[in-house]
């Protein structure tokens, strides 16, 4: 009965991120500076009230005491965040495909464009200080890929004159470890931030009840799931005297980590990987200003240095590699959005494009580690264009009746393909239209229908993955057709919305495992379609001056198009509800509590032979302690937590053979000076 209430109990703790202003004493010690985004914040004002935008301050984020960043966006509504036999964690939304889903920070794409994801795991949490997630009719100004929403992850930055230094600390269980340190300054029209960390652990532990047949020794920490991070981040802005505003920023990340074998296979068909280098490299050169009063212009250009190797082994002693794939890519993109006035409305241009270049060498090692001597390894280059331009024009016919529709068109061009066939380039259109009214009391309606491509990553069209996957010459890019409306109540202290969605994709990849010459394989394949039915439900209340609640739950109804009848009309690890609640409580006299939790509902994983095989529901339960001492010394502030996820154990699967973390318990101390 639990599980089967799991669902309601997270809609009746009523809600995501209201707008409604905090009380100072209740809010986080990270309040003290105001959070914006530079540039490119992916909505103007009218498209922000018609598609769905939504938002997690550093109110939500900062008492989640995250290590890495999967661990705050598991909190926006209709969120799946799900560990692959990769290793990366990776988002979906509203059940999209996680190709489908572009994250950006401070305007620049972060997705590494040879797959076209980014392993959240692997981002510090300390680097954000809110995000904003677009879903539904995508929005001209995030590009191509976008079929399943953008998520922009946005540094802190500092509003006021003076400085603020910030120093975190935390350990917990599996030894794990997390420190960060911030400051910040302004003085007149020049502010900055500078930032470092190092997170670790040893391993994830197991939850009670983990039946694994296969690479799972002890019953301790799960196998090979150590990580560490190391981060460094710079920004400084300028504003002129015209209100220009041209920001400039870097940020290195350097990591390792382990791969969990996933645990219903033998070690032999099992990944035994380790990731001994993850390196990102990421500068960004951005502004926006006003060309003339009726004509305002952002921009950003960036470039991205990705470096990786995974080392293959044999046993799972992970002492010895037999072979090592190294991947380097270089990214440079760059965006201009342009607003003009013009007639009753608005008008918007954006240009996105982005030249990618991958280039990778897959070795045989000897015993020794080293590649067999007198064989070659040839390092394959390959290489990516990418353009969108589209135009979208803005009308607000009356006070209370806004209307928005747009066009684009995308292209990606393969000029260097390595040692494969020469591929044709991809394009197609994109197009969008919504509106939205207003009622007496604060109650809205709003609608909005489009369309959008998601074009084949090199990787899927090229990627052998350490001779794992077969590759299919005719592999096509995968369209859908979004539709969602928005029916919801926005009053001072409380916002309710309901938002039903369609998602209906033509062509859609996906994945079937095959045998080659007595060898199993994985293979790219184009669907006939699939289709996402479902409902998004959020709200959010203030319950008293002191406590406030947030709460989502998606229900969803996925399905494969047949191209015979007696196919199965499932899709791979697509629950058919997640969710999310928190009740938070920050008295004045320094005392906060927090309790939230998570659900995912029933979800299917596909074995080796091709069979559906159910997953469980779970319901994992979290709670947070912290008592804040103001000024212990002038201008010195500190706030002692403690932090407990998975409080009951509770056994969550997202994939076949691959659980999450049991308990985990965290301590530590925020101080600001």
């Amino acid at each position: 009965m639990r599980k089967t209430a799991a669902p309601m109990m997270l809609l009746l703790l009523v809600v995501v991120p209201l707008h409604a202003q905090d009380p100072p004493e209740a809010d986080s010690l990270l309040l003290r500076y105001d959070l914006q985004e530079i540039v490119v914040q992916g909505e103007t004002p009218v498209e922000e009230r018609i598609t769905t935008v939504q938002r997690l301050t550093v109110a939500d984020l900062a008492p989640l005491e995250a290590l890495s960043t999967d661990q705050l966006t598991r909190y926006l509504p209709s969120a799946h965040v799900q560990t692959n036999s990769r290793g990366e964690t990776l988002l979906f939304l509203r059940n999209a495909g996680e190709r489908q889903t572009a994250i950006f920070l401070d305007g620049a794409l972060l997705n590494i464009p040879w797959d076209n994801r980014l392993d959240l795991g692997l981002i510090p949490a300390g680097l954000i200080s809110r995000m904003t997630v677009t879903k539904g009719a995508p929005a001209i100004e995030y590009g191509t890929n976008v079929i399943g929403g953008a998520v922009n992850l946005v540094s802190p930055s500092f509003e006021y004159e003076g400085r603020l230094t910030e120093l975190g600390l935390s350990y917990g269980t599996a030894d794990a470890a997390r420190a960060h340190l911030v400051h910040r300054g302004r003085a007149g029209a020049f502010s900055y931030t500078a930032a470092a960390g190092h997170a670790r652990r040893d391993g994830l532990p197991l939850p009670n009840g983990t039946r694994l047949a296969y690479n799972q020794p002890g019953t301790g920490l799960r196998t090979n799931t150590d990580r560490r991070i190391t981060n460094a981040f710079a920004r400084g802005l300028y504003t002129f005297g015209d209100g220009t505003r041209l920001s400039l920023s870097v940020l290195h990340i350097d990591a390792e980590q382990g791969v969990a074998p996933e645990g219903h296979l033998p070690p032999e068909d099992a990944r035994l990987w380790r990731y001994p280098l993850w390196r990102y490299t990421v500068g960004i050169l951005s502004g926006e200003g006003y060309l003339t009063p009726q004509t305002h212009w952002k921009a950003t250009a960036w470039t991205g240095d990705f470096s990786q190797h995974i080392n293959a082994y044999g046993s799972l002693a992970f002492d010895r590699p037999r072979e090592r794939q190294e991947d380097d890519d270089l990214t440079f993109g760059t965006r201009l959005a342009l607003a003009q006035a013009l007639g009753p409305g608005t008008v918007r241009l954006a240009i996105n494009g982005f030249v990618s270049t991958h280039r990778q060498r897959d070795l045989v090692l000897g015993d020794d580690g080293r590649p067999l001597p007198g064989e070659t390894f040839p390092r394959l280059t390959y290489r990516q264009e990418t353009f969108s331009l589209g135009l979208a024009y803005e009308w607000p016919v009356t006070d209370r009746l806004q209307t928005t529709a747009s066009a684009g068109y995308d292209v990606m061009r393969m000029p260097r393909t390595g040692d494969k066939p020469a591929w044709d380039p991809f394009s197609d259109y994109s197009f969008s239209a919504g509106a939205r009214y207003d009622f007496e009391g604060g109650f809205f309606a709003r609608g909005a229908v489009g369309r959008k491509t998601r074009f084949p990553t090199m990787r899927e069209l090229f990627g052998e993955a350490l001779n794992r996957f077969l590759l299919n010459p005719d592999l096509r890019p995968e369209s859908a057709l979004l539709a969602e409306v928005g029916l919801g109540l926005e009053r001072p202290g409380l916002r309710l919305e309901v938002i039903p969605f369609l998602n209906r994709t033509s062509d859609t990849i996906d994945r079937i495992n095959v045998t080659v010459d007595g060898e199993r394989k994985r293979q790219r394949i184009n669907l006939r379609g699939s289709r996402v039915l479902g409902v998004e439900m959020t709200a959010q209340a203030r319950l008293h001056r002191y406590v406030q609640g947030t709460a989502s739950l998606t229900l969803t109804d996925v399905k494969r198009l047949k191209d015979n009848p007696g196919e199965s009309e499932r899709l791979a690890e697509k629950p058919d509800a997640v969710g999310t609640a928190l009740l938070r409580y920050a008295g004045p006299q320094g005392l906060s509590l927090q309790l939230d939790a998570t659900y995912t509902g029933r979800a299917y994983s596909l074995d080796e032979d091709n069979t559906f095989v159910p997953l469980p529901r779970a319901l994992s339960l979290n709670a947070r302690i912290g008592y804040r001492l103001d000024d212990v010394v002038p201008g010195f502030t500190a706030e002692l937590f403690a932090r407990g996820d998975n409080l009951t154990d509770e056994l969550v699967v997202t994939q076949l053979g691959l659980p999450g973390a049991g308990r985990m318990m965290q301590a530590g101390i925020e101080m600001s000076f």
